[in-house]
């Protein structure tokens, strides 16, 4: 969960990132479960910002138990997150949706285990699968993941890629 208004946030940073990037496409994070956004006007104004597409972040799936439970009962629903998507589509926006599981996945066509890819590829032979997170931490984790499994396409890099750098400076300052 953020702990600010993570929609509104997420305009302000624009010029940090889209003045700067010319060839690379980057993504807005959208908080699909905010039950005070329209989400038509604020995936307008993402694709007017220029942002090639859109992905449910943060997300309700990161989330179990009692916590997750009455998140959904009182709306702020991963069902939520699938209709932005859907609605991002309307806006041809490219979609990079987070999944959790095989029942996730059709409305989404996303990846989060080999079990998901299995079915994501059954629905969609075009899909392009990308992982993201978990041990990934330098260049050659990720290269090492492609390499070995098949199925796979890309690393989708996200928080990591500006982690990682801050990281492994502020190790060698502190060695």
């Amino acid at each position: 969960m953020p702990y600010g208004d993570a929609n509104a946030i997420m305009p302000e940073m624009t010029c940090e990132v889209l003045t700067v990037v010319k060839s690379t496409p980057v993504l807005a994070g959208i908080c699909g479960m905010d039950p005070f956004r329209n989400m038509s006007q604020l995936l307008k104004e993402v694709k007017d910002l220029d942002f090639t597409g859109v992905q449910n972040f943060h997300t309700v799936g990161l989330i179990d138990g009692e916590f997750r439970q009455n998140l959904e009962e009182i709306g702020m629903s991963y069902e939520m997150e699938v209709e932005m998507i859907k609605l991002a589509h309307e806006f041809d926006l490219l979609t990079t949706p987070y999944v959790f599981n095989v029942n996730e996945t059709e409305p989404h066509m996303g990846l989060t285990t080999s079990e998901i890819l299995d079915a994501a590829v059954k629905m969609n032979l075009e899909i392009i699968v990308l992982y993201h997170g978990g041990p990934i931490v330098i260049p050659s984790d990720a290269r090492f993941v492609i390499e070995r499994v098949g199925g796979v396409h890309d690393f989708f890099g996200a928080s990591s890629i500006e982690r990682l750098p801050v990281e492994v400076a502020m190790n060698e300052v502190t060695q």
